[in-house]
């Protein structure tokens, strides 16, 4: 019993003596925080695949534009060669592309990439992807961009995936996720 009073007595010492309202003199700032000046991000990007074939995207005003590509439903893959989710996905995508050649261009924006074109070949190759894949310098800032779009912060997860139809961005999709989802996506939006 005895251990149990001053047990009580040194908890309320703590609750009283822990907490305090008043800040420190220190913890305060001397001087007005300048705001700074909002830099506009850049709205195009370059982007080249494996075979030098290259096109221009535009992202501006929430609108994606992809210079040579008829296609109405657009499909940007954000994803890390590194990330299993990512390239679970990317024979999945492939077959999207393969099914809906006149409806749906696919394009595969690789992250933190410092690969070579022998070795994104490769890396393609053993992913069964045949689609659209950048390896282009404006990689990471594109894809920061569209994260910042869809308020994912600067860590964002990956793969991120995005369609659009005609230029308008319609829905997202956070991590791996099931094709027969973005396959019934794709059918509504061809509607």
């Amino acid at each position: 019993m005895r251990s149990l009073s001053w047990l009580f007595i040194i908890a309320s010492l703590c609750l009283w003596t822990g907490c305090s309202d008043t800040s420190s003199e220190d913890a305060r700032t001397t001087s007005p925080v300048q705001p700074t000046a909002p830099v506009k991000p850049q709205s195009r990007f370059t982007i080249t695949d494996i075979d030098q074939r290259s096109t221009v995207l535009t992202f501006e005003n929430n609108q994606l534009r992809v210079a040579k590509v008829a296609q109405p439903i657009i499909l940007v893959h954000l994803f890390a060669s590194w990330s299993a989710p990512s390239c679970g996905m990317i024979p999945y995508l492939d077959s999207l592309q393969k099914a809906y050649p006149k409806t749906l261009f696919v394009i595969g924006i690789m992250l933190n990439s410092s690969h070579d074109a022998k070795s994104l070949r490769t890396f393609m190759q053993t992913q069964h992807a045949s689609y659209f894949i950048a390896s282009s310098p404006d990689n990471d800032l594109l894809a920061q961009q569209l994260a910042h779009f869809l308020k994912q912060g600067d860590n964002y997860p990956v793969p991120l995936t995005l369609l659009f139809k005609n230029g308008v961005y319609t829905m997202h999709y956070v991590g791996a996720t099931p094709i027969e989802m973005i396959r019934a996506d794709i059918e509504q939006l061809r509607r």
